[in-house]
């Protein structure tokens, strides 16, 4: 394997994380029509689909650190162009299946946050701990957490679903407000100065089948679904 100036490190485990999305979206495909017992588990729906986003969210954030601000919000903004685009096509093709707000749109606004706060906070390990802790402080927020009190219930009657007050009737098949997983980027974006700051973000690894896979982690997450479902359709309906 040769190495290039890329940093086959982050590639590798980008790539782990897309085949672990494809494997779960493959199974969760095969469980509309059979269900599977253990996928419906904790373990499943919440640890491993956890477990793929937080990556997401953090590799993007990682790398955010090595861009300029400018180049951040404007990968924020193709990035939430490509998840309004998703959802328009799953509201016409695939409603039952309807994304609004994705992990696309999540992880665009997160950048075009992050972009902004670029040189305005000084990120670094501790503030990744503060982040990391009002993440898991609001991350059952969306599902009327807070409801109870006047305030937040006016912002979910409202359906403020971007920012995290989704209404009783709002529904997503693939949902990541602001609240709570632009926490998760900004503490990324604490990690990956850290990382920056001891030299581990340049050209650094060699090249291989995961970390390949890693470098066309766009390309390969807007086709995967196109391919996978209607072939689950064909084999399981």
């Amino acid at each position: 394997m040769t190495k290039t100036r890329r940093n086959h490190y982050l590639d590798t485990f980008r790539g782990f994380t897309v085949i672990s999305m494809v494997f779960f979206h493959l199974l969760y495909n095969i469980n509309y029509y059979r269900p599977i017992g253990w996928y419906n588990g904790t373990l499943t729906n919440k640890i491993w689909q956890l477990s793929i986003a937080i990556s997401f969210f953090m590799i993007s954030a990682v790398t955010s650190t090595i861009l300029s601000r400018e180049k951040n919000i404007k990968r924020g903004i193709k990035t939430s162009i490509l998840g309004f685009a998703i959802s328009l096509v799953t509201y016409i093709f695939a409603r039952d299946q309807l994304i609004v707000w994705g992990v696309l749109n999540g992880i665009g606004i997160s950048m075009i946050i992050g972009g902004l706060l670029q040189g305005r906070i000084n990120f670094s390990l501790k503030t990744s701990l503060i982040f990391i802790i009002l993440f898991a402080l609001t991350y059952n927020m969306n599902k009327y957490g807070l409801y109870r009190f006047n305030f937040f219930k006016l912002l979910y009657d409202k359906n403020l679903f971007f920012l995290g007050f989704p209404s009783a009737n709002f529904y997503s098949t693939d949902y990541f407000p602001i609240i709570p997983w632009t926490f998760i980027y900004l503490s990324g974006l604490g990690i990956g100065k850290y990382l920056k700051s001891k030299n581990l973000l340049g050209p650094r690894g060699s090249n291989n089948p995961l970390a390949f896979i890693g470098r066309h982690a766009m390309v390969i997450y807007l086709a995967h679904q196109i391919v996978l479902y209607p072939l689950v359709s064909i084999f399981m309906a």
